[in-house]
């Protein structure tokens, strides 16, 4: 009888916290994507100017999540269709699925969205909250190794080892950031991206870099944004904004080293805070 009693409070027990990470996972759900509580305008007559102001600028990052770079890099190669279009699925609201992709995460995914990342350069960071475990909002990161082919590294998720992937995947994300390292050259970005590709790529992944074994240096084991993170130490920028044992996505979004390139699925006033 005593045994038969251990074993329901063994069993209540574990059905109690798997219900508790189930509605933990689900209570994540809505913060997966950010739709703007504010009307679209028309940014035909704006689009048309040959010089624009910081106000032009403001209303064209709250229209479309596209920062000044961006924008500038679409207008000099007359990509004025792709802001527009852009800018129509910044305020489209696309339902997405979650689905498992490890046997302790779920990530969210949409129909790709044909064509709206910015344009993109070697060293680029991508970064989506769009990953998490149970209800943590872990998020992934990636390095842009090969911009005219759309190549990323990433290190993807546990049991598989770092490899190249394809920038389409993030169009796929309801939300995503990219940024670029700021105030350095674009060789100083392309270096980092070199030096990811040929020295990061097929690294066993790891959440426990940095606790359990070195934080640097450290090309045994590797996570996806400390992947990217490495490849930048190696040049003498830290991208961790919070100096910890670990480095996680919303750490580099919050690096004041980098420069936001475009916020897709997320408020541009608030991005990951």
């Amino acid at each position: 009888m005593r045994v038969s009693r251990k074993g329901s409070l063994l069993f209540l027990a574990l059905s109690t916290l798997v219900l508790c990470l189930f509605l933990w996972k689900e209570s994540a759900e809505p913060a997966a994507r950010w739709t703007p509580d504010y009307p679209k305008a028309d940014l035909s007559a704006v689009l048309e100017k040959e010089e624009l102001t910081s106000e032009n600028y403001a209303l064209l990052f709250a229209q479309t999540g596209l920062s000044e770079i961006s924008i500038d890099a679409l207008r000099e190669t007359g990509g004025t269709e792709k802001i527009l279009r852009i800018q129509d699925a910044f305020f489209s609201e696309p339902e997405f699925a979650c689905a498992p992709n490890s046997p302790v995460s779920w990530e969210e995914r949409t129909e790709t969205a044909p064509d709206i990342l910015a344009p993109l350069e070697e060293g680029d960071i991508l970064i989506t909250l769009c990953s998490h475990t149970y209800g943590w909002r872990n998020g992934h990161a990636a390095i842009v190794v090969d911009a005219e082919n759309g190549r990323t590294l990433e290190a993807v998720v546990l049991g598989q080892d770092s490899s190249i992937q394809t920038v389409e995947k993030w169009e796929g994300y309801p939300s995503f950031l990219v940024f670029r390292l700021g105030d350095v050259p674009a060789e100083t970005r392309a270096a980092a991206a070199d030096y990811a590709r040929e020295h990061l790529n097929g690294i066993p992944y790891s959440l426990t870099v940095g606790i359990l074994s070195p934080k640097h240096p450290q090309t045994e084991r590797t996570h996806c944004s400390h992947l990217v993170w490495e490849a930048y130490r190696q040049f003498g920028f830290d991208l961790d904004s919070d100096g910890g044992l670990i480095v996680t996505p919303k750490d580099l979004a919050n690096s004041p080293l980098l420069e936001l390139k475009q916020v897709y699925g997320m408020d541009p006033q608030v991005l990951w805070k």
